[in-house]
């Protein structure tokens, strides 16, 4: 696995041996930001993490709070739903360590508990035989095409998966002539750039079916009727990868990640907002920050939203090419005005109780009537 992560999945080499190390500056310690240190240093690189917030994590952040009973609330504040773990595995790999060393998981069954406004439920499983049973009771007289549909949708998923992560998620492309090629043909064919929404309803004519089969395209924040048919590799990793759950919570993974990477040398600068970069042509060549500290890497890797990256890279005082002098204003790769469409956020509770509810999934998805609207 480490092999795969370090040399062909990242692209990231190895130093020669008996060089120096480049320095490289990652801004962000969330899991994106993590992963990309973490691969670094096993490639031999020195590595800085800039992290604004006081703790690793980014969006798999945590609050705890005093619960008014006595002890202390601890709250997962973004994501609660872990699959490819195997991802995770690699980045530990890459520092020779073991994954299950560090942090265990566990994996959920059901997945979630998929509940409609019509008072009906389905739970579901990674276990292909033992859903497509319970998609030919729960859908009635749909029953046994459903179940059959759910069968030939999960050999659809697990073939777009595979050509998209061989040929498009673990490759690196340097041009967008890389992305020509027999594998788009493949994905044409597989009709992979169709609509998500009319792709799953060949597959299911139970409406509620249509839903539970489609709605992860809105953790990309996208409708699934108006998400690609690319979109449905989410569903391969809840369907046939399956659901886990990090024993301490979402924030174990990465706070067993920084520890990793300190180990293996990674330096964290936490508390540390970066106000301004410098460029150097087109190469950010130091970053400093709002209490007046500064690096000056070889190379820098940018893990904010795009929004944030964006802003910050627009924020320049950076030595023209001409002269070394240094001038004010936005980097020309950035000075483009942003037509990018962004999708929505949402709003969170998160709430701590004393009480559990045995009946309750770990995860209850709850679909209500206005679905065409999504």
């Amino acid at each position: 696995m480490s092999g795969r992560a370090t040399t062909r999945r990242h692209g990231i080499k190895q130093a020669p041996h008996g060089a120096t190390p480049g320095h490289v500056v990652v801004v962000g310690a969330g899991l994106a930001g993590l992963s990309a240190a973490m691969h670094l240093a096993g490639a031999g690189r020195r590595v800085t993490v800039l992290e604004a917030e006081s703790a690793p994590g980014g969006r798999a952040a945590r609050v705890s709070l005093p619960a008014t009973e006595g002890g202390t609330y601890h709250l997962d504040t973004g994501p609660t739903v872990l699959t490819m773990p195997d991802l995770f595995a690699d980045c530990f790999a890459a520092l020779g360590e073991q994954l299950s060393d560090w942090v265990t998981l566990r994996p959920l069954d059901p997945a979630y508990r998929a509940q409609f406004a019509d008072g009906t439920a389905l739970s579901v499983t990674s276990n292909v035989a033992e859903m497509a049973e319970r998609i030919r009771i729960f859908s009635g007289s749909n029953g046994s095409h459903d179940a059959d549909g759910y069968r030939r949708y999960v050999e659809f998923v697990t073939r777009l998966y595979r050509l998209q992560m061989r040929d498009f998620i673990d490759r690196n492309f340097d041009s967008p002539v890389d992305l020509v090629g027999t594998s788009l043909a493949k994905l044409v064919a597989l009709r992979g750039f169709s609509r998500l929404a009319p792709t799953v309803a060949r597959y299911f004519r139970d409406e509620r079916l249509q839903r539970v089969f489609s709605f992860q395209a809105m953790y990309a924040g996208v409708s699934p009727a108006r998400a690609l048919a690319i979109y449905s590799v989410i569903s391969y990793m809840d369907l046939v990868e399956g659901v886990f759950y990090p024993v301490g919570g979402m924030n174990a993974l990465p706070t067993a990640m920084e520890a990793a990477a300190r180990k293996a040398g990674v330096e964290f600068a936490f508390d540390t907002t970066i106000s301004a970069v410098t460029w150097t042509g087109d190469r950010v060549t130091e970053l400093r920050s709002l209490d007046g500290r500064s690096w000056a890497p070889d190379a820098v890797v940018m893990t904010p939203d795009r929004p944030a990256a964006l802003k910050l890279l627009g924020r320049t005082q950076r030595r023209s090419p001409v002269g070394g002098r240094t001038v004010t204003g936005r980097h020309s790769a950035t000075s483009r005005p942003d037509r990018t469409r962004y999708s929505p956020s949402c709003v969170v509770l998160a709430a701590g109780v004393n009480k559990t509810w045995p009946e309750a999934a770990h995860h209850t998805m709850s679909f209500g009537h206005a679905w065409s609207r999504v």
